[in-house]
């Protein structure tokens, strides 16, 4: 695909000796537009690959392909007439009709006979069959220096029969499907024509509208870009109604195309094309399971879509789906990303969710969404399993053993995780909206390796969301741990009085629905908020309360040693260093949940900090970083580093403490979490004790 308005540098074609000037000169090419945006990539690729023309004595070809709508026509020919000098035998066009509302592909037969025509061939004297006619072709372009433009091809079949044999010509074929026979067989060089950027979007509507017009509704401006991402067949359709009605606020133009139920009749200009008309072009041409696919995929909410979640919503092997989304990928419905992952258009989202809706029934589209529910439900659940076998889970009636799958190590888990996350969290919002049961659920089994990666926002809104799905169903069981989630996410961000609201109202929930073992869980957690507000002597009742209760209550302890680390360093503030480190202690070596362990850890290096005993602060702190990195708690070990920094720095060792200071600021700042700034401090107040009066620097 290529657009281009100038071509770079100087290309040289020289007719062959001895040419007939008798000889027929067809110059076939389309008139080209008045609006167009130089690709100076693509263009400069097309100019290389016309420089090579005759070098090596074989036929160049190059092939472009991409989306419907995305100007591979329009670029080839504005290309082509920058060029069209270098070729003194002419150029030969055909509208192959590959992806045509109206009619058939052309037959190359019937494209082979237009050619012979033009190139003088009598009417009565073309073969009758296409290999005669491809035979007669070859001769008559023998030595001849020709650029052929094959556009709108359907596959490579169609186009084989119209190659040349011979060196000196040029070929350059469009069309939305890849072309990958060419490319494995005749070294067809492929170009992927992408969409426009927003500075080549807004640099087509000044073409249409000016830039005094745009400039005066900056923000409309951007909202269209952002609507019609990149698709220059949208941009033109919205430029050109603009353009239409002076007069029409750009706002009015931008809010028809904010809803996506609406944004396909915005640009739904009727005929041949409009938006729908045109994907509708490629969506016909799909083999069945890949166009039931295409429908389904536009279904979620999430960005993107992995090989195995796509083979739930489809409710197909993987093997299976991996060869439909490969045709989808192939007719440029679909893109690939790295790691089995695949994007939609905008444009081609809001189609696909308009076909399901026409095509599929409410059954097909509700199972559909479950099986990818369930998908994200399982996977996060077996997630959980690696990354922390101590938590409790609620427990699972039925498993769907296509939908399960396992993580052989943390590290598969995490990858997993970092990978699907978003995608989890459309899940459980969709889910919510929906009514289905499991979003909830999801909402709290994704709450732990959201804390781990340090994603706090992510968790209020997926907590927020869970919740509000748990009270509209009535499901109080999960209301009662997401308010927990949510108290959580608060006082992660240092929101203590926010977190205290929601901490209660989970405790009162427990105690209603008489869950002893969260309720003593309740009073370890309220330690830990009360111990951030300075309450120490608070703290240590409450925690003592919590270790109370989970003596008299039956099963396992939920967060063991998390009342025991709350009770130590509340008492080692107080000065009862005696009492602390025998319930910190314990508390390390009761502790099982990997984030718990890290959070023993850390109390126990700040009852060594606050007791002076530096080497043994230092000691736990580096051995907390090491566990908190091991297991990809992100925020932990930022905290840890922190920590470390202040112990070190306590003990004048001022290189080691910059150095810990500078790790956990680096990690803050990725996260954008407010600690940053107090990091930021301690490091600007070490730079000017070190570089201040009397310093050695």
């Amino acid at each position: 695909m290529v657009q281009a308005q100038n071509v770079h540098g100087d290309v040289h074609i020289h007719g062959p000796a001895g040419s007939s000037s008798t000889r027929a000169v067809p110059r076939q090419l389309p008139a080209t537009v008045r609006h167009f945006i130089n690709r100076t990539v693509e263009q400069d690729a097309l100019t290389t690959l016309l420089k090579g023309a005759g070098n090596d004595h074989t036929v160049l070809v190059s092939t472009i392909d991409g989306l419907a709508g995305v100007g591979k026509s329009t670029l080839v020919v504005q290309w082509a007439h920058q060029v069209r000098e270098q070729f003194p035998d002419g150029e030969l066009y055909v509208n192959l009709r590959g992806f045509d509302p109206a009619a058939e592909p052309m037959s190359p037969a019937e494209a082979l006979a237009g050619f012979l025509t033009a190139l003088g061939v009598a009417p009565e004297a073309v073969p009758a069959t296409e290999e005669a006619r491809a035979a007669q072709f070859r001769t008559l372009v023998h030595g001849r220096r020709l650029l052929l433009v094959l556009d709108n091809a359907r596959d490579a079949d169609q186009v084989l029969p119209l190659l040349p044999g011979s060196p000196g010509c040029l070929v350059i074929v469009t069309s939305r499907q890849r072309l990958d026979g060419l490319v494995a067989h005749h070294g067809a060089q492929r170009l992927a024509l992408t969409t426009l950027t927003r500075d080549e979007g807004r640099q087509l509507l000044a073409r249409y509208l000016g830039s005094e017009r745009l400039a005066e509704a900056p923000e409309d401006v951007e909202a269209l870009l952002e609507h019609c991402a990149g698709l220059p067949l949208a941009l033109t359709l919205v430029a050109v109604q603009a353009a239409a009605e002076p007069d029409l606020p750009l706002e009015d133009l931008a809010a028809e195309l904010r809803d996506e139920r609406e944004r396909l009749d915005a640009l739904d200009v009727g005929g041949r094309t409009g938006i729908r008309a045109v994907f509708s072009w490629s969506y016909r041409t799909l083999s069945s399971d890949a166009a039931r696919l295409f429908r389904f995929l536009g279904l979620p909410n999430s960005p993107d879509i992995s090989l195995r979640a796509a083979a739930a919503l489809a409710g197909i092997d993987q093997r299976r789906v991996r060869r439909v989304l490969a045709e989808l990928c192939r007719a440029h419905l679909l893109t690939r990303r790295g790691g089995d992952r695949y994007i939609f258009h905008d444009l081609l989202r809001a189609y696909a969710r308009e076909r399901t809706h026409n095509d599929d029934t409410d059954q097909d589209r509700t199972a559909a969404l479950q099986r990818l529910l369930d998908y994200y439900f399982y996977a996060t659940y077996a997630a959980n399993q690696r990354l922390s076998p101590a938590r409790v889970l609620p427990d699972l009636d039925y498993i769907d053993k296509q939908l399960w799958r396992d993580f052989a190590t943390n590290d598969e888990a995490l990858a997993w995780w970092d990978a699907e996350h978003t995608s989890v969290l459309a899940a459980i919002r969709q889910a919510v909206a929906l009514r289905m049961g499991r979003g909830p659920w999801l909402a709290y089994v994704a709450t732990y390796p959201l804390k781990l990666r340090g994603l706090i926002d992510e968790l209020r809104s997926s907590s927020s969301d869970g919740l509000a799905g748990a009270k509209e169903m009535g499901d109080r069981a999960a209301q009662a741990r997401l308010l927990v989630d949510l108290s959580t996410a608060h006082y992660l961000r240092g929101e203590l009085d926010a977190s205290i609201h929601y901490h209660q109202s989970a405790a009162d929930l427990f105690t209603e629905l008489n869950e002893p073992r969260w309720a003593a869980k309740m009073h370890g957690s309220l330690g830990e908020i009360l111990l951030d507000l300075g309450r120490y002597a608070d703290a240590a009742t409450s925690a003592r309360e919590a270790l109370r209760m989970q003596d008299r209550s039956c099963g396992p302890i939920i967060d063991a040693g998390e009342a025991d680390t709350v009770l130590g360093i509340a008492l080692a503030h107080l000065g009862d260093f005696t009492t602390a480190f025998t319930h910190l202690h314990r508390a390390v070596d009761i502790s099982h949940g990997p984030m718990t362990h890290g959070y023993a850890l850390t109390n126990l290096g700040m009852a060594y900090l606050l007791k002076g005993d530096l080497d043994n602060a230092v000691r736990i702190y580096r051995r907390e970083v090491e566990h908190r990195r091991a297991i990809g708690h992100r925020l932990g070990e930022a905290t840890s580093l922190s920590k470390l920094g202040e112990a070190l720095h306590a003990g004048n060792a001022t290189e080691d403490a910059r150095e810990a200071w500078m790790a956990a600021l680096g990690i803050l700042d990725e996260l954008g979490h407010p600690d940053a700034e107090a990091v930021r401090t301690q490091l600007d107040s070490l730079d000017a004790s070190t570089s201040g009066p009397g310093s050695t620097d």
